[in-house]
């Protein structure tokens, strides 16, 4: 990995995106707003082997809709929603950790619970060697679902990175990097997207020169459970905004870490989240068993960008159905008329440690 920066910048100049908010938490769009888009990111999908065998019903079918029923209203609200998968697809010969191949069927109801793009490059995505990155792509390919960070050759990773999507009069390039592969070699003439400052440096450039009106950046990094940033993140992040980035969302450490507006002068150029957590996983470890959502609300306003940023926290709720595990996403609003008392100390620990992580640099998520 090549870092070109090497000291926090807390406060710089952005040269391609000039934004601003009153209030970072409460800001209101006045009455000349010319277009709007709200973009909802959750965390890493896991599928260690209990999920697995949760989600198979007496047929051998398998199915995730249950899992995601509770968070699907608030999925559904929004006009885009980024997942970072953090397993392999296949149809077959499926396992958990140390090597992840999880049922097609997963990406299939993330979609209809309303996830619209998947980042598949991380740690685990050469767990199934150039075949799990194939059929992974073949899968979601099949189902049209948007997805970056992987890629079956060369010419195809050149000609679709960025990923763009357009929305009314956003252009929004779709960018994602992992630190690497577990050690484990891309190979067959594929692409992984791995963190390399010239590389990024040139990608943002051209989408810029693109005419993107935001770009998102999606990075698997950090250190795994450390509930806050290191020195490493923060110089990438700052980086990252440097060059044109507004927007980056971090995965890896299954945790949730802190998130910041980075500054210049009293207005707002870019927005980092280190960690949104876990989104869903089989750790039950203090706070590995849940994870935030984060919403980002934006208007466009004569040529400039303008944020309004919340997070919803969720816990992952394990019960024993049929002599399976079955996992539900539980939304911090439901979770007392859902579970009421069961795990009741677990989740009300969770949604503590997070708000304290957080330290209110967001508003929570809210309905209004």
């Amino acid at each position: 990995m090549r870092m070109n920066v090497c000291v926090k910048i807390s406060v710089f100049v952005c040269f391609h995106f000039v934004v601003h908010i009153a209030n970072a938490q409460h800001y209101t769009p006045d009455s000349q707003e010319k277009d709007s888009i709200t973009l909802f990111f959750v965390g890493d999908v896991m599928q260690h082997y209990p999920q697995i065998e949760g989600a198979k019903n007496p047929a051998g079918n398998y199915g995730y809709t249950a899992c995601f029923q509770y968070i699907r209203p608030y999925l559904t609200k929004s006009d885009y929603v980024f997942a970072n998968l953090e397993t392999t697809l296949s149809d077959r010969n499926f396992s958990g950790y140390p090597r992840f191949c999880a049922p097609w069927q997963l990406a299939r109801d993330l979609q209809f619970c309303g996830v619209d793009l998947l980042t598949t490059n991380n740690n685990h995505c050469c767990d199934k060697g150039a075949k799990g990155i194939k059929e992974t792509i073949h899968f979601l390919d099949s189902l049209h679902i948007l997805h970056t960070g992987t890629f079956t050759d060369t010419t195809t990773w050149l000609r679709e990175t960025p990923l763009y999507i357009r929305h009314g009069k956003f252009k929004l390039a779709v960018l994602s990097y992992t630190y690497g592969t577990n050690g484990i070699p891309v190979t067959g003439g594929q692409v992984v997207s791995i963190i390399d400052t010239l590389i990024m440096k040139r990608q943002i450039t051209k989408a810029r020169l693109d005419s993107a009106t935001n770009i998102i950046v999606f990075l698997h990094w950090g250190e795994e459970y450390a509930n806050r940033q290191n020195e490493e993140q923060e110089n990438l992040a700052a980086f990252l905004h440097e060059q044109g980035a507004d927007i980056v969302i971090g995965s890896h450490p299954h945790v949730v870490q802190p998130l910041e507006y980075t500054l210049e002068g009293q207005d707002t150029c870019g927005i980092t989240v280190y960690s949104l957590g876990n989104f869903i996983s089989n750790q039950r470890k203090r706070y590995t068993n849940g994870g935030i959502c984060v919403e980002l609300h934006l208007v466009q306003n004569n040529g400039k960008t303008h944020y309004r940023m919340s997070y919803l926290s969720c816990y992952v709720f394990r019960n024993h159905e049929n002599e399976r595990l079955r996992y539900y996403i539980v939304p911090e609003p439901d979770a007392p008329a859902l579970l009421g008392s069961r795990d009741s100390l677990l989740y009300t620990r969770f949604f503590q440690d997070t708000d304290d992580i957080l330290q209110g640099r967001a508003a929570k998520y809210s309905d209004d």
